[in-house]
């Protein structure tokens, strides 16, 4: 009989509730190039980059569900910079809907950081 000795390595798994927000905090990254070009549009490098920031979040979700602890520091560090290019938005005279807009990617990203932070899975990790 062969018995082999497994280590328990407490995988982190990224809670429901967290990833559909980061999932639409994502999808909104990415739907905002369709404003490329138009008055209300960010400089071109900004819109391109928070589409990439949006696109690494949602590739990184399905990983992160499942476990993986790179994948879900991509996201959350993905989101925060997202969250810190929105700010802007409010000092330099952005149309009333990218301020809302804004708030709500802000808003939704400090929630579900703060809901992930309180996931009991995750405080013995």
């Amino acid at each position: 009989m062969i018995t082999t000795s497994r280590t328990t390595t407490g995988t982190v798994a990224l809670p429901t509730a967290p990833a559909v927000i980061f999932a639409l905090l994502g999808l909104i990254d990415i739907v905002l190039t369709a404003v490329i070009g138009s008055s209300d549009a960010p400089p071109l490098i900004v819109s391109l980059g928070v589409a990439a920031l949006g696109l690494i979040t949602l590739l990184a979700l399905v990983p992160a569900r499942r476990g993986s602890r790179g994948a879900l520091t991509a996201i959350v560090v993905t989101r925060v910079i997202s969250a810190a290019l929105a700010v802007p938005a409010f000092f330099l005279n952005a149309p009333a809907w990218v301020m809302t807009l804004e708030a709500f990617v802000i808003t939704a990203t400090v929630t579900a950081l703060v809901m992930l932070r309180r996931h009991p899975r995750l405080q013995g990790a």
